[in-house]
C-alpha cells in the first residue's frame, strides 16, 4: 500500500482488504461526516440515537461493502466523497422517520376500527359512555 496518503489508494487497498488503509479512511472522513449527518439531524432528538451512530453505520457500510467488492464504480475521493455524502444523508433522514415514528406510537396507534375487530361497533361512543 502506499504511505503517501493517496486516498485513491487508500480504497484500492481496503478493496484488497487492507485493515490499515481502511483504517486510514475512516480517520479522513469521520470528522467531516459528523458535521454532515449533525446538519441532517439538526432537528432531531438525539436520545436514541446521533450524528455518530449515523456515521459509524456510514463507514461501516462503505468500508465493509468496498472490501466485499460492493462498489464497482469507486475508484477515487471523488467516487467516496459522493457515496459517503449520500448514504450517510440518508441514514440521517432515515433516523429522523424512525424517531418520528415513534413518538407518534410506533404504528401502534389504532382508531375506532380496533372496536369493529372486537365485534363492537358502537366504536369509541363506548369509552365516552363509560366515563359518565
Amino acid at each position: 500500500m502506499s504511505t503517501d496518503g493517496s486516498v485513491t489508494d487508500w480504497i484500492r487497498a481496503t478493496k484488497d482488504g487492507d485493515a490499515d488503509a481502511a483504517r486510514r479512511l475512516w480517520d479522513r472522513y469521520f470528522a467531516r461526516l459528523i458535521e454532515l449527518a449533525r446538519q441532517h439531524l439538526r432537528y432531531a432528538s438525539k436520545r436514541a440515537a446521533d450524528e455518530e451512530d449515523v456515521v459509524l453505520s456510514t463507514l461501516e457500510n462503505v468500508l465493509t461493502g468496498a472490501r466485499e467488492g460492493k462498489f464497482p464504480l469507486l475508484h477515487n475521493r471523488e467516487d467516496l466523497w459522493g457515496l459517503l455524502l449520500v448514504i450517510t444523508a440518508r441514514k440521517a433522514s432515515n433516523q429522523k422517520k424512525q424517531q418520528v415514528r415513534l413518538r407518534r406510537g410506533g404504528g401502534k396507534q389504532r382508531g375506532e376500527s380496533v372496536f369493529e375487530a372486537l365485534g363492537d361497533s358502537s366504536g369509541i361512543e363506548q369509552i365516552a359512555e363509560a366515563g359518565q
